[in-house]
């Protein structure tokens, strides 16, 4: 059983990076090199797909953590000073904040920034210049932002896989 957790954990870690590293230095500078009315349409395609993917992956690495350290007998570590102490226990809380890093992160391209990026405006609601302007200086800020926290989520879904994969170790530190 626990090398089954230990299995899907893994996997749902390499999902995850695997899946930032993609969409940020491969897909994003390819959607910058076609016409923006096609990159739209595989954003939204893509950006779908990788939605789902992405939530999955954080949500069975959080199951199959709490699992793990269940199995173990580990799970009162988050609670006491011993996750600050030993290096293990510091490797473990890198990969918790990263974890909650990312969710956090997720959570603002998923529900604020994906819907303004997204959004369209109606041609019976019959827009000014100034709705259209607005509507893409919005759109601009969007994407600043999503890039940023796509390499903020590069940063630490790398920084998690590295520390996950030094416990075995000791710890990184």
């Amino acid at each position: 059983m626990l090398l089954t957790i230990r299995l899907i954990h893994i996997f749902s870690a390499g999902v995850l990076v695997g899946s930032v590293i993609f969409n940020y230095f491969l897909l994003r500078p390819a959607l910058r090199l076609i016409p923006p009315a096609h990159a739209v349409v595989i954003a939204q395609r893509v950006g779908t797909l990788f939605t789902y993917t992405g939530w999955s992956a954080l949500v069975l690495l959080f199951l199959s953590g709490l699992t793990r350290l269940y199995l173990t007998g580990d799970l009162g570590i988050l609670i006491s000073r011993e996750l600050f102490i030993h290096g293990h226990g510091r490797s473990l809380a890198l990969m918790i904040l990263s974890w909650l890093t990312a969710v956090v992160s997720s959570s603002i391209m998923t529900f604020t920034l994906r819907p303004r990026l997204m959004s369209k405006l109606l041609v019976g609601s019959n827009p000014t210049l100034a709705d259209v302007e607005k509507r893409r200086t919005t759109q601009m800020e969007s994407s600043v932002w999503l890039d940023r926290l796509q390499l903020l989520n590069v940063i630490t879904s790398i920084s998690a896989m590295i520390a996950g994969a030094s416990i075995m170790y000791g710890g990184l530190f």
